[in-house]
């Protein structure tokens, strides 16, 4: 029987949850239970079968990480994986030099996290993504990888199944290592993973970075005890380690992050890397914060590469598609787009305020403000005040948006705006460029590189200020004037930070002096430290929205 189940189990998905409801009454019947439990034993059976099925059909079966070829890949180490289908292409390639040949290992361990906990990919774990992504497909020599439940995973399959798409890749690593939930989308999540296949070889040591081998980090290491070794190891063996920190913000401006990252941010800025950054002001701060740790001339090597304008999978100024159920509501309606994380360094509550004045003055002539992003953290006041002006008035809360439905409404709106205090980069304000659309940005200079003169600026901390760009663009002969200017600018895509990453590598960089002079915790305050970054603890509060 479940062997038959296993095999009509694609075609036929509503005969199994039929079984599993037969079997759910006859159970409840035969036992006497209350007749108000049928769903839950219903859901019970219906994950308890599909187990079984699957795991008695091969056929149906899901990624097997310790059978033939994994197992094989698992016993030689990190990254044979994709060299064993390189040699069976070109077996004339001598074993030995191609265990000389130097490979480049990426980590994604952070996004395999924030996977875990979100459903969308933004800010940070998306930077990450795309960079993983375009390295992975332009070298043969890198091998991806995260960590999870203290096994080291290869995601090179995932990532060749996503086929370049970055909100696909994103739900493979949701899908693949999310815990299984007896609910509806659970067992259709288990059903899925099983179905697919995916071949991840998984390890039980970290993989082993040679002297001629190169390690990139792109996010939060300094939370992963597992991580942050590997770096300290990766460094011991006088491998290349490069680093990129996207901001200085638990270090300059603690108050604006959700937790006290300072010490684990100091631990990582010792380390003997290359350092990459996407301004000259991070490198500045940068320098700053390691001359402070160590108090001595120690060389700080960095690089600085701007993150791109680009949105993932979008031809510059494309047009908007088919709106999604929930954005049905917007087709046809003139609008203003705020894209990113409600917390309190994106100033959101400035924002709404002078919207909220806007509406008072125009009344319905003024387009509806649709503010899109997930719920951060230390806005409180901000998501009561935006939830209250959402109830019929000015605004519009989407909240954790796809990358579909932020396609449709950088296409759609008037314009953007961007009232941030401080960024690491500021990715919405250069793809709003991407299609056209011109922008009201903080003139904060963290925010100036991607900014340019592409722009109606204003101070984030003054509201009348904020208040005139806001109707500067709301003219639509000031809209054309600068929409003019923006299809007349070079705009960066993606592949070309790739390539910049990949040519940084190449070249293997001098790397910092090490920083001996460790930061010295109280027993107080070592209680109080965030917890090492596990797949079970929420990495909201420190992937930050770049």
């Amino acid at each position: 029987m479940l062997v038959h189940l296993s095999q009509t189990i694609d075609a036929h998905k509503a005969g199994l949850s039929g079984a599993a409801d037969l079997l759910g009454f006859a159970l409840t019947r035969a036992l006497r239970l209350p007749l108000a439990l049928p769903y839950a034993v219903r859901t019970f059976l219906l994950a308890w079968l599909t187990n079984a099925a699957l795991k008695f059909a091969p056929a149906m079966g899901g990624p097997r990480l310790s059978v033939g070829e994994n197992e094989r890949d698992a016993r030689e180490g990190f990254g044979t994986g994709r060299t064993n289908a390189r040699r069976r292409c070109a077996s004339s390639v001598p074993a030995a030099l191609e265990a000389l040949a130097p490979r480049i290992y990426v980590d994604l361990t952070d996004v395999l996290c924030h996977a875990i906990w979100h459903d969308s990919c933004a800010g940070i774990p998306r930077v990450q993504l795309e960079i993983a992504t375009r390295l992975f497909s332009m070298n043969p020599a890198v091998c991806v990888f995260g960590l999870h439940r203290k096994k080291w995973c290869e995601l090179g399959a995932l990532l060749k199944e996503a086929d370049g798409d970055i909100d696909k890749a994103f739900a493979l690593l949701k899908e693949t290592f999310s815990d299984f939930k007896f609910s509806r989308e659970g067992v259709q999540r288990l059903i899925t993973r099983r179905r697919r296949r995916l071949p991840i070889p998984h390890h039980a040591s970290m993989p082993d970075v040679k002297a001629q081998d190169s390690l990139f980090i792109g996010g939060a290491f300094w939370l992963n005890k597992g991580i942050a070794d590997l770096c300290e190891r990766t460094a011991a063996n006088s491998a290349n380690l490069i680093v990129l920190f996207h901001d200085l913000i638990p270090l300059s401006m603690p108050a604006f992050t959700g937790h006290d990252f300072s010490r684990q941010y100091r631990e990582a800025l010792r380390l003997p890397a290359h350092f990459v950054v996407t301004t000259e002001l991070n490198r500045s701060e940068l320098k700053r914060a390691r001359r402070e740790i160590d108090q001595s001339p120690a060389r700080t090597c960095s690089s600085v590469v701007p993150l791109a304008d680009e949105f993932p999978g979008s031809e510059r100024n494309e047009r908007a598609g088919l709106a999604s159920p929930r954005l049905a509501i917007l087709e046809g309606q003139d609008f203003v787009l705020c894209v990113g994380t409600i917390e309190i360094r994106k100033n959101h509550h400035a924002l709404l305020g002078v919207w909220n004045e806007l509406a008072e003055e125009r009344g319905a002539a003024l387009p509806k403000l649709v503010v899109a992003g997930r719920r951060g953290w230390k806005a409180e006041a901000t998501l009561m005040q935006l939830e209250a002006l959402a109830q019929g008035g000015p605004v519009v809360f989407i909240e954790a948006p796809t990358d579909d439905e932020l396609r449709w409404l950088y296409a759609s709106c008037l314009f953007t705006v961007f009232p941030s205090y401080f960024e690491g980069w500021g990715l919405p304000v250069g793809e709003s460029f991407w299609f056209g659309k011109p922008c009201a940005a903080s003139n904060s200079k963290s925010i100036a590189p991607v900014a340019r003169d592409l722009c109606v600026s204003f101070s984030p901390h003054h509201r009348e200020d904020m208040k005139e760009a806001l109707e500067r663009l709301l003219n639509p002969s000031t809209r054309r004037l600068f929409q003019r200017r923006i299809e007349a600018a070079p705009l960066r895509r993606w592949s070309e930070v790739a390539t910049d990453i990949e040519t940084l590598i190449a070249e293997r960089r001098p790397v910092s002096d090490p920083l001996t002079a460790r930061t010295e915790v109280s027993p107080l305050e070592s209680s109080a430290v965030a917890p090492v970054l596990k797949h079970d603890v929420d990495p909201a509060s420190s992937s930050r929205s770049a």
